[in-house]
């Protein structure tokens, strides 16, 4: 799934350091309980990523539910993107058989465009999984909307895994 959407009056390092900012995730994303960054262990971890633990909720209609998840997350701040798929050592357990998502933040004559793709395989695929999906990516959109419409039009600062990186990045 895909979405992408177009923001004016907003700096784009401001959106980026939001999606980045996974501690403020449970307020900002009405599908995130609650968010902590953990170390990595293993011969699979890569140093320059970022592991975290989740705890996402799901609804369609009169159903829903909530699951845990762990995510390696890749940034790449001088380009405003990052991916994130899930933990090593945790691929396949759970809820989730496959995890990948992705953001990028890009300026432009518009305006700032925001691209965020998801794609997930969950273990035992319900009816309408599709649609599921597309409404979650539709919901994700949205909640970064209304997060960005309480600021404002203050700057969104760095989360704080990335307060000591070089001010020239972000």
């Amino acid at each position: 799934m895909r979405g992408e959407m177009t923001l004016r009056g907003v700096a784009a390092s401001s959106v980026y350091n939001l999606l980045t900012d996974y501690e403020a995730s449970p307020r900002a994303f009405r599908a995130v309980r609650s968010v902590r960054v953990i170390e990595c262990e293993g011969d699979a971890c890569v140093a320059s990523n970022i592991y975290i633990e989740q705890e996402c909720e799901w609804k369609f209609f009169v159903f829903g539910g909530a699951f845990p998840c762990a995510f390696e997350v890749e940034e790449r701040d001088e380009e405003m993107k990052m991916k994130c798929s899930l933990a090593p050592g945790r691929r396949g357990t759970g809820f989730l058989k496959q995890f990948e998502g992705s953001w990028s933040v890009e300026n432009t004559s518009e305006g700032v465009l925001i691209e965020h793709t998801l794609m997930v395989k969950p273990k035992l695929t319900p009816p309408y999984a599709s649609k599921i999906f597309v409404q979650q990516v539709e919901q994700i959109l949205e909640d970064v909307v209304n997060e960005i419409e309480t600021w404002n039009g203050v700057v969104y600062g760095k989360p704080p895994h990335r307060q000591g990186v070089d001010a020239s990045i972000i």
